[in-house]
C-alpha cells in the first residue's frame, strides 16, 4: 500500500545521469544489433540500414545507390523509415529507397547537420487519443499517418498513398514517368501517356515525388 506522504513520481530508470544512461543506451542498442545482424545474416544489410536511418532521422544523409550500370549518389534528409526502405526529402523532391539498392549510407562530414526538432505539439486530437487507448487495432488500421506512426511498413505498403500521383520510377532498364494506378505483392501497375505498364517490385532501384506538384 502507497504511503499518502510519499512521492507522486516513480523512482529514476537508472542512478546514471540522463546524458550518460543515453549513451550506455544507445550503445547497448548498437551491440544488439551487431549480434542480431550477426544470426541473421541474411538480413544484415536490412537491419544495419534501418538502424543507421532511425539513428539519423530528420538529418541530412548520403547515399550510393545502383542506377542500371553506374552509381547515383543521393544527399537528402531521412523523412520515414520502413521495414524495407528509407523515405528521403529534399526541398523539392521525395524518394523512396529501397534498402537492396543502396551500396553505402553514411553522415555527411562537410555539412553541419544538426537533427530537426519537431514542434511540441500542444493541440491535440482528445478523441483520437481515446480511439487509440480503446481501439488501437481498428483506429491505426484505417488511417495511414498512423499506420507510419506505430508500424514499420514495407514500401508497397507505404506508397499506397500515392494512388493516382505522378511518380518517376527508376528502374533497371529505364526511368518512367507515370501515374500510379495500382499495387500488389510482385508488381505495381503505372499509366504511362496512353497505355498501362507493370513493374516487378525486384525491378525497382526508387520511386519520386516531386513534392509540389
Amino acid at each position: 500500500m502507497l504511503d499518502p506522504g510519499s512521492s507522486k513520481f516513480s523512482s529514476p530508470a537508472s542512478p546514471l545521469p540522463a546524458h550518460e544512461l543515453r549513451i550506455l543506451q544507445e550503445y547497448i542498442h548498437h551491440q544488439n544489433v551487431q549480434i542480431i545482424g550477426e544470426i541473421n545474416p541474411l538480413r544484415r544489410k536490412e537491419i544495419m540500414l534501418s538502424n543507421f536511418f532511425k539513428s539519423h532521422k530528420n538529418q541530412t544523409v548520403k547515399l550510393k545507390v545502383h542506377s542500371r550500370n553506374q552509381f547515383t549518389e543521393m544527399m537528402a534528409k531521412t523523412e520515414a523509415v520502413g521495414r524495407d526502405f528509407v523515405n528521403l526529402t529534399t526541398l523539392l523532391t521525395k524518394y523512396w529507397v529501397p534498402f537492396r539498392s543502396i551500396v553505402t549510407a553514411e553522415q555527411p562530414y562537410d555539412q553541419v547537420n544538426v537533427p530537426h526538432q519537431q514542434h511540441q505539439q500542444v493541440v491535440y486530437d482528445e478523441d483520437l487519443k481515446q480511439k487509440i487507448l480503446l481501439k488501437f487495432g481498428k483506429t491505426v488500421s484505417q488511417k495511414d499517418f498512423l499506420k507510419q506512426q506505430f508500424f514499420e511498413q514495407t514500401l508497397a505498403g507505404h506508397i499506397k498513398s500515392l494512388m493516382n500521383d505522378k511518380l518517376i520510377v527508376e528502374t533497371s532498364t529505364a526511368r518512367i514517368r507515370s501515374r500510379l494506378l495500382d499495387i500488389n505483392a510482385q508488381e505495381i501497375l503505372l499509366k504511362e501517356k496512353n497505355r498501362q505498364r507493370s513493374v516487378p517490385w525486384t525491378d525497382i532501384l526508387w520511386i519520386e515525388k516531386q513534392r509540389f506538384i
